[in-house]
């Protein structure tokens, strides 16, 4: 108990508040001097040879969204929708690029990996003070309708129709991470194929894609109460996982401090060879003489590995403690104390249940 208190002390202490301050200081302070470097380092370096990245982000785990400056100069070849060449010399005239400002798909995205390049369209637009821009919103992973890029490292260029045979083929400079300081981040993992992908720099400033292979994960579907207890709905996701007829997950209820492990074997639900019930019966197994937090966790499998603990872990959300909050219910123990279990979860998104009991004999 005294350990528990002293680690709540410390992470409400100020000195933590101090530390976190510095820490978003610092990642501002980073993220200024990453763009400077860009700016006045790598894009003159670059000749004319590569477009400044204004934003890329992957926001629904396999969706790339992307949008680029073109240098000064670069030809684009083409009539837009109002007929008007681009790259004419009526490009700068406020209808050169048509009503809406887009032009026909006269760029691609390239992703490169090796000797491999795929090419996934993109949109010239005219930006009001002259400048050309593309944006692009590709689809990741051929298995779900996008572009085949495969688990890997790949670095993303730009492929301009110029009116030539050769196309002209620009290097994508600079990250153009976006601050977010709502609720809300970036989701990286695809919640179709559980591949995670990460936008990222080249030592020389390059924006890279690395996707990299799906892990297992236990996710809560589900809290159901009752009056002499919970069951859990959750599903696991990950390598070879969705078997029809597979072995039913053990799952673990471990106390904290106690250090108590009780074990209960799930039951599968129809429809789905990914989802599993755990029933619990608080109602015979809390120790109503003080409170207790109960954490759940899938026990691994003939292959071995790291039990997977059961919550909330495929989210976009900055602080799943606080914005997921599951109502509280009461459940009744065998020696007739009414007790008071609480579902939340901790900040990596585990599912706890914190049972208090009541002092008085009524729920």
């Amino acid at each position: 108990m005294i350990k528990k208190s002293a680690g709540i002390a410390l992470r409400r202490s100020p000195a933590m508040k101090v530390g976190a301050s510095v820490r978003r200081r610092a990642a501002a302070g980073l993220a200024s001097g990453r763009s400077t470097l860009v700016d006045s380092v790598l894009m003159p370096a670059a000749q004319g040879s590569a477009a400044r990245v204004q934003y890329a982000a992957v926001l629904d785990g396999h969706t790339l969204n992307l949008r680029a400056l073109l240098p000064a100069g670069v030809p684009v070849a083409g009539p837009d929708a109002s007929g008007a060449d681009v790259s004419g010399p009526d490009a700068s005239a406020p209808d050169a690029s048509g009503p809406d400002g887009d032009a026909p798909a006269r760029a691609h995205v390239l992703f490169i990996s090796g000797g491999t390049r795929i090419r996934a369209a993109a949109r010239l637009h005219r930006e009001r003070d002259g400048q050309t821009s593309v944006q692009a919103t590709v689809l990741l992973g051929e298995d779900i309708g996008g572009v085949p890029v495969t688990l890997g490292r790949w670095t993303l260029g730009l492929e301009l129709d110029s009116g030539s045979p050769a196309p002209v083929r620009l290097q994508l400079i600079g990250d153009g991470a976006p601050a977010y300081g709502g609720p809300t981040r970036p989701l990286d993992t695809c919640v179709r194929t559980g591949r995670r992908h990460r936008l990222g720099l080249t030592p020389a400033g390059r924006l890279r894609l690395t996707i990299a292979p799906a892990v297992a994960r236990a996710e809560v579907l589900r809290v159901n109460r009752a009056f002499t207890g919970t069951s859990v709905l959750f599903a696991v996701y990950g390598p070879d996982t969705a078997r029809e007829g597979a072995t039913p997950p053990i799952v673990e209820l471990v106390e904290q401090q106690r250090r108590t492990v009780l074990r209960h074997t799930a039951e599968p639900l129809p429809a789905d060879a990914t989802a599993w019930r755990v029933t619990l019966p608080l109602g015979r197994l809390l120790d109503t003489s003080a409170r207790q937090t109960w954490s759940l966790r899938v026990v691994p499998g003939p292959r071995g590995g790291k039990p997977l603990e059961i919550g909330r872990h495929g989210h976009d959300l900055r602080s799943p403690r606080k914005v997921l909050t599951p109502p509280k219910f009461t459940v009744r123990a065998q020696d007739g104390t009414f007790v008071e279990v609480k579902p939340q979860y901790t900040r990596r998104g585990a599912l706890q249940l914190v049972c208090t009991p009541r002092k008085s004999g009524t729920p």
